[in-house]
């Protein structure tokens, strides 16, 4: 069975956590079946063309993809049985600084062009998400974000949500499914890791607590100065270890710290899943760095600025807000995590199960 699945390559660990979860779930499901799985760079979807991996620009992936025909290359898509909508936001809407997701760039090139030609594949949209403003209601969707929210709906033969708005959104335009924690957590699965210990607390630091800010007024210098305060004081009882998923992220912590004891690795996604297995628990801006460390029965707080960080709660988790964040509310929270750890990896492993039986439960369609 060949699988096509959209996703990044080479670009986020946070995807391809989800991804390589969602990989264990299907094997899981189609026990006994040879599955071949290929994979399609969302943000330049020409690379669903065999031998166009390379090409990472999608302004020129684009207008290639636009004129040369599908029957001249072998294509991802055209091929495929399943293809897999592979757990991120799918469903945004902002007038400020977010743009819509009826405009992404990989729905009209990979589903419209490619997949309604082939008549044989069909669609898994899986933990799929929000990226609203933290405090959204889910109420701000423009009509062409509706019509593509319900046009992705009907085309997908299975659709789970990761986040509880997300649910509101669909409810909101008639149509409804279940919400299951992001297959993330089933990454190390995928991999057969365990837990390998409590050597270190793990802290990331985003600045602003995340990619945008989504028109909203976040206090980037008090964020920074109130998490370098608390920081620069964990540091004194704890080995503290700072991952951080980008260099962006490595130079943000080098200006607060140049002797910072930093995790990075470039797209490595194992190399972090063995790095979080480590971990005695976390601080994390970066939501799939919280889980992978959960799906070792480690807790974390979440701190971000929108609403994919509400996904946490899924798992038990607790998130902030960034600006309502200081340096004394993380040292309480550290103080939680720290008396607590010991019973998340109980509660977890029923969340666990529960997910593993839901997501089965939605492939049963197939």
């Amino acid at each position: 069975m060949k699988i096509a699945i959209i996703t990044t390559v080479n670009h986020n660990v946070g995807d391809d956590f989800v991804r390589e979860g969602i990989k264990y779930l299907l094997r899981q499901y189609f026990k006994g079946k040879e599955l071949k799985f290929t994979y399609i760079h969302k943000h330049s979807p020409i690379t669903a063309r065999y031998g166009f991996e390379w090409l990472r620009d999608n302004r020129i992936g684009r207008r290639i993809d636009r004129v040369l025909p599908l029957f001249l290359t072998r294509d991802r898509i055209l091929e495929a049985d399943l293809v897999v909508q592979s757990g991120a936001p799918v469903y945004w809407c902002h007038e400020i600084g977010g743009g819509h997701c009826y405009q992404n760039e990989w729905y009209v090139p990979l589903i419209k062009y490619r997949l309604l030609k082939n008549k044989n594949a069909k669609l898994l949209n899986l933990a799929a998400g929000t990226c609203q403003r933290y405090h959204s209601d889910g109420n701000e969707f423009c009509t062409k974000c509706k019509e593509y929210i319900k046009e992705l709906f009907s085309l997908s033969t299975v659709t789970t949500l990761r986040d509880s708005l997300a649910k509101v959104v669909l409810n909101n335009l008639g149509v409804d499914t279940r919400v299951i924690p992001c297959s993330s957590i089933f990454a190390i699965d995928e991999y057969n890791l365990k837990n390998e210990g409590e050597e270190y607390v793990v802290l990331n630091y985003m600045k602003g607590g995340g990619h945008y800010t989504f028109g909203q007024k976040i206090d980037l210098e008090r964020y920074r100065k109130e998490f370098a305060k608390f920081y620069f004081e964990l540091k004194k009882r704890e080995r503290v270890i700072i991952s951080c998923h980008n260099r962006e992220e490595v130079k943000e912590v080098l200006a607060f710290d140049p002797r910072a004891e930093i995790f990075y690795k470039k797209n490595d996604y194992l190399a972090y899943m063995k790095f979080y297995s480590k971990a005695k628990f976390g601080i994390m801006n970066r939501i799939h760095g919280a889980f992978i460390i959960a799906s070792f029965g480690k807790p974390s707080i979440i701190i971000g600025n929108d609403s994919r960080a509400l996904m946490a709660k899924e798992i038990g988790l607790k998130t902030y807000f960034v600006n309502d964040i200081n340096s004394e509310i993380l040292n309480e929270e550290y103080n939680f995590l720290k008396s607590t750890a010991d019973n998340f990896k109980e509660k977890f492993k029923i969340i666990k199960i529960t997910a593993y039986k839901d997501y089965i439960k939605a492939l049963s369609i197939l």
